[in-house]
């Protein structure tokens, strides 16, 4: 095997990472065009959250393999990891693996969690080897909007704040984020959101302040399939609050014009996933949560949030 290097991943090489996160992806899962895969989603965008956390992996100059991930406080994320087919099974996962973990002590990042595919012995026992375990299954969950009565949109944009109102509200994203886990810091996704124009964030206030908030991907360039909003991330105070923010984010992909709206769970958050399911979602994927170390942090039974992990 060709001498393996490990790198910083350059703006200039994302066109390239993410034709070669949908060959491997769309071949893993046996896809007849591998190149379909996601279906207009794309996920190299995470680069500009974090340039300094997303590792290649070149042979003779060549791109075959890269890794990103995502600071978020006290916790962190880490995904996608990619590798050429023609170079899966020679080590390339377990290099980019070990610049990440380095990344991660740095940051002094108390809890990583991501996700792999629930039905994959092979990567539920690869990332055991580095002290991350599975959890709970992941339902990434999907609804149809078309039929759904129309209503005004009662969250607020992002977007449309003025620069004084939006510094309020990253304040006030990070308050709820940090009561659910300590320090937990989201702030970062709604950033790249707005700065790299890849959707908006819905926020809800009450007469108490910020009591839900959701980061929704939708459009060219986004996390979001095509027709469809995604919500990457969203937290909510409680389950009222919660409702009525699926509901906002119903309403707000019917404005939008989009077919579907996709939001996904940790099974272990058992009443924001029951919620979902009242609401009409059903369940499009399944996959696992991996967590190092392997402790509860933020997915319990109270906590009503929407992450799956990807």
């Amino acid at each position: 095997m060709n001498s393996i290097k490990i790198s910083l991943l350059q703006e200039s090489e994302l066109p390239k990472a993410e034709k070669l996160l949908r060959l491997s992806f769309g071949t893993f899962l046996g896809l007849s065009e591998p190149m379909n895969f996601g279906n207009g989603a794309e996920y190299t965008s995470r680069w500009y959250r974090e340039p300094l956390g997303a590792f290649a992996a070149k042979a003779d100059d060549q791109l075959i393999g890269f890794c990103m991930l995502a600071n978020w406080g006290s916790c962190a994320g880490f995904g996608p990891i990619v590798t050429h087919p023609d170079y899966w099974d020679q080590g390339i996962g377990s290099q980019l693996i070990t610049a990440s973990w380095s990344k991660f002590d740095e940051w002094k990042s108390q809890q990583i969690i991501f996700c792999t595919h629930a039905n994959s012995p092979k990567h539920i026992y690869f990332y055991g080897k580095f002290g991350a375990e599975p959890r709970f299954l992941i339902a990434l969950c999907t609804k149809s909007v078309l039929l759904i009565q129309s209503q005004p949109l009662k969250a607020i944009r992002y977007s449309q704040l003025s620069s004084e109102q939006q510094a309020e509200s990253l304040n006030a994203a990070y308050q709820l984020t940090d009561q659910i886990y300590e320090g937990l810091d989201w702030r970062s996704e709604i950033l790249l959101v707005q700065q790299r124009f890849l959707g908006d964030t819905l926020l809800i206030w009450d007469d108490t302040g910020l009591i839900g908030f959701a980061i929704c991907h939708y459009g060219t360039g986004s996390e979001a399939a095509k027709e469809s909003c995604y919500v990457k991330l969203a937290a909510a105070k409680s389950a009222t609050a919660f409702e009525q923010l699926i509901e906002q984010c119903e309403t707000f992909s019917l404005i939008l014009g989009m077919s579907s709206l996709v939001a996904g769970v940790d099974t272990a958050c058992v009443n924001a996933y029951r919620l979902l399911l009242a609401k009409k979602f059903r369940i499009a994927v399944l996959s696992v949560s991996i967590h190092k170390p392997n402790q509860t942090g933020y997915s319990r039974p109270d906590v009503y949030v929407i992450e799956d992990k990807r």
